[in-house]
């Protein structure tokens, strides 16, 4: 009987081992796969820049694009059609010359591949960099007084800077605070810069019943204005003007000569002089009475993006200086034109841009895009602005008030003609 129940449960685990088998060598289950990232890599967007790196305009422009081009980047940076973009800004020296200029833009388009160049300063170099950059369809936002930068033949090129729009409000300001002055002389580089400049403030002054005695030039590089002072005094002029100064210490040493040489007059500048360095080679009484724009971190009640481009200038270098501010809109406006173009393509926002116009904010106010049909340009191709007005008066400036960029376009609707809007 035991040998009987014996082999039954032999049997029985004989014939369960198969299964028993089966079930230990089935295959594991497959895991389940990740769920892939929605995070988008960011690529790299290239700009480039020419500036020149001898004076406090191209020097503070190059520190303000160091310092608010990783600050763009560290708070998100730019997306295009759901693509990130980080910034890399390239800058190089344009020497403030017409060779120096092209050379440095042909390194641009040429060899770094750049579609886009911002926050150019001076004609010269602007001007020249065109005959590069138009052919190439490189997208380009810059300073510059020179009407041949907003030439209708450009299709590609904008000005975001004021120069040439920004005297028809101020010098009515200049004849409201002094309307016994009736005489100008303009002290300009003999460039393309101040060439621009003067005739374009010789223009406006005469329309408001203003004599213009001279157009004195000077080489850029000037440092001795002793014997142009020596002519001006002898055209006894009620008004001063400067057009294409550099904001630095040639302009102080402007002042210093004239008030050497004995002049009390009026003084009148669409660049407010950087202070720091005027008064550095020039005393505070040279600059009596001098009407100007000043920046927009410099009025009593500056904007949220004013107040805080200052304390990071600060914080970062030290001494305060707005020798930038006049620059750096372009960067702003570029990066607004790719968001309402909703493209890196510089032909896509190239015609949009010339059709529908644009508006930003920089941390020197605010700008849009405009038409000038007295350059016979029924694109959007220039810039008004919000304008700071200030007097010099004991030593330091008054604030004399600001206009919108709407009420600066009406101003040179009237001073100029047509619609520009």
């Amino acid at each position: 009987m035991r040998r009987i129940f014996l082999f039954v449960v032999l049997t029985v685990a004989l014939a369960a081992s198969p299964l028993l088998i089966a079930c230990n060598t089935a295959p594991a289950a497959t895991p389940t796969p990740p769920v892939p990232s929605t995070a988008v890599e960011a690529k790299t967007l290239k700009l480039g820049c020419t500036l020149p790196f001898t004076n406090s305009l191209g020097i503070d422009t190059k520190k303000a694009l160091e310092m608010i081009v990783p600050a763009f980047n560290q708070a998100g940076g730019l997306t295009v059609k759901g693509q990130k973009y980080n910034i890399d800004i390239i800058v190089y020296d344009d020497k403030y010359t017409a060779d120096g200029g092209r050379a440095a833009v042909e390194r641009l388009v040429n060899e770094d591949k750049v579609n886009y160049i911002v926050c150019q300063v001076g004609s010269a170099p602007i001007v020249a960099g065109l005959a590069v950059t138009e052919p190439a369809k490189v997208l380009v936002f810059c300073g510059g007084a020179s009407g041949k930068i907003i030439s209708p033949q450009n299709k590609y090129t904008y000005g975001t800077a004021t120069w040439r729009t920004n005297l028809a409000p101020l010098f009515p300001l200049l004849t409201k605070n002094f309307p016994n002055a009736k005489t100008m002389v303009n002290l300009s580089p003999d460039d393309e810069t101040g060439k621009a400049l003067a005739a374009d403030n010789a223009k406006v002054a005469t329309a408001l019943g203003i004599k213009v005695l001279d157009n004195i030039f000077y080489p850029r590089d000037t440092q001795d204005f002793a014997p142009f002072a020596t002519k001006i005094m002898s055209l006894n002029p009620d008004i001063m003007d400067y057009p294409g100064a550099v904001a630095g210490t040639q302009f102080g040493l402007q002042f210093k000569a004239l008030y050497e040489a004995g002049y009390k007059g009026v003084h009148v500048s669409p660049m407010q002089p950087n202070l720091i360095e005027v008064l550095a080679v020039t005393p505070k009484e040279s600059m009596e009475n001098l009407i100007s724009i000043i920046p927009s971190t410099d009025v009593p009640n500056p904007s949220e993006m004013a107040k805080k481009y200052r304390a990071d200038w600060v914080a970062k270098y030290g001494e305060w200086s707005s020798a930038s501010l006049n620059w750096i809109p372009a960067f702003y406006a570029f990066i607004e034109g790719v968001k309402k173009a909703d493209s890196i393509d510089a032909e896509v926002i190239a015609a949009y841009l010339s059709a529908n116009g644009l508006q930003w904010e920089s941390p020197n106010g605010k700008g849009m895009l405009v038409k000038r049909p007295d350059l016979k340009n029924d694109r959007f191709c220039d810039t008004c602005a919000s304008l700071d007005f200030g007097i010099f008066r004991k030593g330091k400036y008054e604030y004399l008030g600001t206009l919108s960029p709407e009420e600066s376009l009406k101003a040179n609707e009237a001073a100029f003609g047509g619609t520009w809007k």
